[in-house]
């Protein structure tokens, strides 16, 4: 009997880029194609998705893409696999309808093929039969995955919390989970993002006090900013909103689409006569809007930034507004959060978040909630998935310190490029590949090649050198003095006649060359170019990007 392998592209030690393969014999099927934010952002990089070219030796045994939900950080990328990989997806009304409007973006809805599924549903994909547990998230009709195999059942948590009283929906599918753990369970997949914080998530509904009373409180205007897949939050200040006699007016792009795709499906219920476009509000006094705005990370390009710096088209924060992130900092945020945070108050604003009032909680399961799942499902082994290393590793350590019978090697860390082999009888890494992300260009949504971004880092801490030398076509001597133009390059100011040392130093080395190593142009700029760099080394222990140039006269 083949052994199973799970190979994890992205989501496995850092945030975002959830996608997983899981493999039998000749078969693979792909759990989400999420994106995720890179810290080259300052390089000109605003996405990374997973490089799925590494899946191309695969490519004979991918079988189906199984979406676990429609957040970005899973569904985010499904366009790019799908580029390279013609394969069926499949996913739960509200997350195909998100991942619609993404493909056709692309103009790549007639080519790929959709399948809706919903909780309890059962199918078959070769060796593989995937049933999917209604999970309760932070977004509506979600999954996690019970994955019957030939080797045994894998659990895939997805995103999840065990939240008994959603505000839309049901609670987390214990029943089905527990049923599943009677007839045996492998391993589980577990999501990691909150391991480090005791106890359970609190509920959706827990958000509700503290909402009426900044409804109640408040005179002038209210700007509340969240994550515009928060349906749950969504519900929360429609039915409050309502509550105190105010309208609401949504502002976005993604919150717009969000909520006018669950409303179309009857997820998110807004009571008649609630909600207005932007020209009504300003004509309602300030203490009768309530403004649904994008922006809680401190996006530049979102609502909520635009109007703290007078850049949104006719509205923008005034003295005596009040404005509530109802939002978790996503990690590598904090200075934008930060800025827009600081225009916000320059501008006279109240600001509440959530270290002030209880207007957010996380969607992801915190210790007491992955305790639940482990006793539950009770899996041979866990693999912990989904954040940080550190986070990966606390799940470890909890589990091992407060789920009977689980010891160290029942919980195996794994990490992006990893091939874990496992079975009956045990789970080991058995090879290790080394995975670089894939980047997008926001605006225009091309893909950027790691080296362009590992050349723009270069540029950035090295500074650049332009190396221009004039060449006589017949005698294949040098023609005048090497041209040498340098841009942000460090240390000039301590060594003294730099440029004319370094113009004497590539005329000697081209004198010194044979005429073969002139005569080819290719060979030549790059001799100039490593006697430049070796110059530049020793005499100002830096390493800019050299670039050289040959004309021939």
């Amino acid at each position: 009997m083949s052994k199973l392998e799970i190979i994890p592209l992205g989501g496995i030690g850092e945030f975002g880029m959830n996608c997983m393969g899981i493999r039998y014999a000749d078969e693979m099927i792909i759990i989400d194609a999420g994106m995720g934010f890179p810290e080259e952002t300052p390089y000109g990089v605003d996405i990374s998705i997973p490089n799925f070219d590494f899946l191309e030796e695969y490519r004979d045994d991918l079988t189906a893409i199984i979406l676990t939900h429609g957040h970005e950080d899973h569904i985010g990328a499904l366009a790019y696999i799908l580029k390279k990989f013609n394969l069926p997806v499949y996913s739960s009304r509200f997350t195909l309808a998100l991942t619609e409007k993404r493909l056709g973006e692309f103009n790549m809805l007639d080519d790929v093929l959709l399948h809706r599924v919903s909780a309890g549903d059962r199918i078959k994909l070769g060796h593989f039969e995937v049933e999917f547990i209604h999970a309760s998230h932070s977004l509506v009709e979600c999954f996690s995955l019970a994955i019957h195999t030939p080797v045994g059942t894998i659990i895939h948590t997805g995103d999840y919390k065990i939240d008994d009283t959603p505000v839309i929906g049901k609670p987390y599918d214990l029943k089905t989970l527990s049923r599943i753990g009677d007839e045996g369970v492998l391993a589980l997949l577990c999501d990691s993002t909150n391991a480090t914080v005791p106890g359970r998530t609190p509920s959706e509904m827990a958000v509700i006090p503290a909402f009426e009373e900044i409804f109640e409180q408040t005179e002038g205007r209210l700007f509340i900013a969240t994550f515009s897949s928060s349906m749950h939050r969504l519900q929360i200040v429609f039915d409050i909103a309502h509550q105190f006699g105010r309208k609401v007016c949504v502002i976005g792009r993604s919150m717009i689409k969000n909520v006018k795709i669950a409303e179309e499906q009857g997820l998110l219920k807004i009571p008649h006569g609630t909600m207005v476009d932007l020209g009504a509000s300003r004509a309602l006094d300030d203490d009768e809007i309530c403004y649904l705005v994008t922006g809680s990370q401190g996006e530049m390009r979102a609502a909520l930034w635009n109007m703290a710096t007078s850049t949104f088209k006719g509205m923008e924060i005034e003295k005596g507004d009040t404005v509530v992130l109802s939002a978790r900092i996503i990690p590598g945020n904090e200075k934008g959060i930060s800025r827009m945070i600081g225009h916000l108050y320059k501008r006279g604003a109240n600001i509440i978040e959530e270290k002030r009032r209880l207007v957010h909680v996380s969607g992801h399961a915190s210790q007491g909630d992955i305790q639940i799942m482990v006793e539950t499902s009770r899996p041979k082994f866990v693999i912990p998935i989904h954040g940080e290393y550190r986070m990966l590793f606390r799940q470890k350590e909890f589990i091992k310190n407060h789920v009977a019978g689980y010891a160290d090697e029942d919980i195996i860390l794994i990490e992006n490029g990893n091939v874990l082999e496992i079975d009956q009888y045990a789970a080991k890494v058995v090879e290790k590949r080394e995975l670089f992300k894939t980047f997008i260009d926001e605006e225009s949504m091309e893909e950027i090649e790691y080296d362009i971004v590992r050349e723009r880092k270069k540029l950035a801490y090295g500074g650049a050198i332009s190396l221009v030398v004039t060449v006589s076509k017949r005698t294949r001597e040098i023609v005048g003095e090497p041209q040498i133009t340098l841009n942000g390059v460090a240390g000039l100011e301590l060594v003294d006649h730099f440029g004319a040392d370094a113009r004497k130093a590539i005329t000697n080395a081209v004198n010194d060359m044979k005429p073969e190593q002139i005569a080819d142009t290719k060979v030549f700029k790059e001799n100039l170019r490593i006697h430049l760099k070796r110059f530049v080394q020793k005499e100002l222990s830096s390493k800019p990007v050299i670039v050289t140039t040959v004309v021939e006269v």
